[in-house]
């Protein structure tokens, strides 16, 4: 098991999704897909969430429908934005447990990371 707060996943995605498009071991390809997997799941679980909280703070028309500006992004009120992002800041702030072995770093001796890459993907790792 993997113990990650949701930000940490939202953050990583992209850099995982590269990872997991490179050639690799099958059994390492395996662990990433997995990972993979499993971060998807929370990021889904994450993001009905976020809507949830978009649909009820969010501003609405005399209809009830949420105004949406060109881009489809919703305007939270100044009165009710405090509240929203204190929610939001809490949700993204949530430790959730990934069903995932931590991929070993040995596995990866033959790739190229930056420094700034190593440390965004150290959550995912088994550095002993």
């Amino acid at each position: 098991m993997i113990t990650v707060k949701i930000d940490t996943l939202l953050n990583n995605t992209e850099l995982l999704q590269k990872l997991a498009g490179t050639k690799l071991k099958a059994k390492l390809a395996w662990s990433i897909s997995r990972l993979l997997k499993a971060a998807e799941v929370e990021i889904q679980s994450f993001n009905d969430t976020r809507i949830n909280l978009i649909k009820q703070y969010g501003e609405k028309d005399e209809n009830g429908e949420l105004i949406t500006d060109e881009n489809g992004n919703c305007k939270i009120p100044e009165e009710s934005l405090k509240e929203f992002s204190a929610q939001l800041n809490e949700l993204v702030n949530t430790e959730v447990e990934i069903n995932a072995n931590k991929l070993s770093i040995d596995d990866l001796e033959n790739l190229d990371f930056t420094p700034a890459e190593m440390a965004q993907l150290e959550p995912f790792f088994d550095l002993d």
